[in-house]
């Protein structure tokens, strides 16, 4: 059998090119592998000769470390697809995961900034930065991440194409390859617009190519790290505790704020990009109030001529 890294390339190439997992999922199951390898390692094993109580005990192991029960979910996940890979592969005849119950997962309420929140982020966007392009390069980030609800990955590799003319809604590949449509506001695309003319001005290479946000990383684009640090200057210009912000909580905020304004729970499910309804759905706390104050105001028995019933 080859030796354990060739193993998992081979997996992680599998999963990317058949069932087209992002490289971003790929790259936490190569995470999560190379921990249960080290734990393989650490007690004289291999993955012929592990069973399955080895198996529970290492999962103990991610528990009592303080891990939650998400993360140790997806990592029993990632190793019950790991060995049915080696099963299809002929090199294994059973799957030590298979009778292992999955984790309950907790659903976690997802971080929710106010409209006056990320009103003060917006505004503060153009005046983080060295130079005028990067200011304005971050006051497009966040009004497009703010007026769509992509996800970091998918804004940073944007290509300029897609904004030929004055398009309302642009097309993009989302997880797994696949697509859907994505609104943009006129307040982003006129973001966008100064930006680029910035952009020319004083880097035609850099204006040059395709993508919106390019940069001299391997990729040729804004990396994501360099991202969340923008959040956080951003965040702290702001006068907020840049701590409890990032891109994913702006994304909340899009998706929290068209809910609470009468958005379909459906439309934001296919804005974000999710698979399942049930994903969607965290969002629904935020009604708590509103409907409440909604049957208080309106429900019979909460008029003055009820009380004395």
């Amino acid at each position: 059998m080859k030796d354990l890294d060739n193993l998992s390339s081979d997996f992680l190439l599998s999963l990317v090119t058949e069932k087209n997992m992002s490289l971003n999922t790929a790259s936490s199951y190569k995470a999560d592998l190379k921990i249960f390898f080290k734990f393989l390692n650490q007690q004289n094993l291999t993955v012929e000769t592990i069973r399955k109580n080895e198996i529970s005990k290492f999962f103990q192991s991610q528990r009592e470390r303080g891990f939650s029960d998400n993360t140790v979910s997806r990592r029993l996940s990632t190793m019950k697809q790991f060995f049915k890979f080696l099963i299809l592969e002929g090199l294994l005849d059973r799957n030590p995961c298979e009778d292992i119950k999955n984790f309950k997962k907790t659903k976690k309420l997802p971080g929710f900034l106010s409209e006056e929140e990320v009103v003060r982020i917006l505004n503060s966007a153009s005046t983080v930065g060295k130079n005028n392009v990067e200011r304005a390069r971050n006051k497009a980030l966040i009004e497009i991440l703010y007026a769509s609800g992509m996800r970091v990955s998918e804004l940073v590799s944007l290509r300029k194409s897609l904004f030929n003319g004055t398009p309302e809604l642009i097309l993009i590949k989302g997880k797994g390859n696949k697509e859907r449509m994505v609104p943009i506001s006129k307040i982003a695309l006129s973001a966008i617009k100064k930006y680029l003319a910035e952009l020319k001005k004083h880097s035609i290479e850099l204006y040059k190519s395709d993508f919106l946000f390019p940069s001299r990383s391997k990729n040729g684009y804004l990396n994501r790290e360099r991202f969340f640090l923008i959040i956080k200057e951003v965040a702290n210009s702001a006068g907020l505790n840049a701590q409890y912000v990032s891109p994913h909580k702006i994304r909340h905020a899009f998706a929290s704020h068209l809910l609470s304004n009468g958005a379909d729970l459906r439309v934001i499910q296919t804005l974000l990009g999710h698979k399942n309804l049930s994903t969607t759905e965290i969002y629904t706390h935020i009604l708590s109030e509103k409907i409440i104050k909604s049957v208080q105001k309106n429900h019979p028995f909460s008029k003055k001529d009820f009380k004395n019933l």
